[in-house]
């Protein structure tokens, strides 16, 4: 025997045996464009329906609990008026940043989409384009949600942690 013996792949708790999808039908194109529907869909059948609302819910409501944003990627509030004057500064900085909220009409946070080895540096340049549209800061945050660095361009292990 050359191979290892025959397992039924289909070790699923979660979903009954009349709403599984039979990939061994469709044939491997069909399976492939139908696998790549579901996962676009976000419709896992390995989990039961409400099982990522659940846990995205426990994992945000310390910040609902507590009455503080800062550490997520939660929206807050923005002043209008700030946000209109500071638009020269958003419109340099483009799509790797994006505005969540003014804390205490001085301190920025922002989203930020760009690579972790340059997050500090494009924090103090932020800050710098902000009081150059006469803006007082005290403070610019750019928050990342849980990731901590960018294993394919920093030369890490792209198998290994929660990035």
């Amino acid at each position: 025997q050359l191979s290892f013996p025959k397992k039924d792949y289909f070790n699923n708790r979660f979903t009954k045996e009349e709403d599984r999808t039979d990939f061994d039908k469709l044939g491997p194109a069909k399976a492939r464009v139908v696998a790549v529907q579901m996962a676009r869909a976000k419709n896992n059948e390995w989990l039961p329906k409400g099982t990522s609302e659940e846990y995205h819910r426990r994992k945000t409501a310390i910040y609902k609990e507590k009455g503080v944003i800062t550490g997520s990627t939660l929206k807050g509030d923005a002043n209008p008026e700030i946000v209109a004057k500071i638009q020269p500064a958003l419109d340099i900085l483009g799509d790797v940043v994006e505005l969540l909220s003014i804390e205490v009409d001085t301190v920025f946070r922002f989203k930020y989409h760009g690579l972790m080895k340059n997050k500090r540096g494009m924090e103090a340049w932020a800050g710098v384009l902000i009081r150059n549209c006469d803006v007082d800061c005290t403070g610019v945050v750019f928050e990342t949600g849980y990731r901590k660095r960018d294993p394919w361009y920093d030369g890490g292990s792209h198998w290994y942690g929660p990035y």
